[in-house]
């Protein structure tokens, strides 16, 4: 794809970004008083049942400051909790508490409400397919990127299928 055909897909991936974070912010925050962040966190915690500050950071693609200040401010607000590991005491282990799991249960049918009306704007059923395969695509390509070292990205200004681990796997 030449410069003149090609979308400007950071900004457009950015815009998507804040606009996805304000509808959601709004009305988590306004109907439960809960940030998106925070659902994700939630969301997480039901899956894995308890979970250090560094797999929620990963799982919600924060830097471990800035989970930390969230589980912080969710802790305060009585939705999770922490406990040191029985089996290793440096271990400090969230988990979602009685009012952390009653707001899931009021933020989930929302969440699912949300993405039903963002997917009914796509055509079809091969469209949404096609826009998942797309999106999965990207955060692989993008961790790609992050992960090869300075003087590797510095240098290149794009990945071949040949960098694309997705692309070797066949995935």
């Amino acid at each position: 794809m030449n410069q003149t055909t090609n979308p400007k897909l950071f900004h457009l991936m950015h815009r998507t970004h804040q606009a996805l974070f304000r509808a959601s912010g709004k009305m988590l925050g306004e109907k439960l008083g809960i940030s998106t962040s925070q659902s994700a966190v939630l969301l997480y915690l039901k899956r894995t049942d308890r979970a250090t500050m560094s797999d929620v950071a990963q799982a919600v693609g924060l830097s471990i400051t800035s989970a930390s200040g969230l589980v912080d401010r969710m802790e305060k607000k009585q939705l999770v909790s922490r406990q040191r590991s029985k089996t290793d005491k440096r271990i400090i282990q969230l988990s979602l508490t009685p009012s952390g799991r009653q707001i899931l249960s009021k933020a989930e049918p929302l969440i699912r409400n949300a993405n039903a009306v963002l997917l009914e704007k796509i055509d079809s059923d091969t469209d949404v397919e096609a826009f998942l395969r797309v999106c999965n695509a990207m955060i692989v390509a993008a961790d790609t990127i992050y992960a090869q070292p300075k003087s590797e990205t510095s240098n290149s200004t794009h990945l071949t299928n040949q960098d694309n681990p997705a692309e070797r796997t066949g995935a």
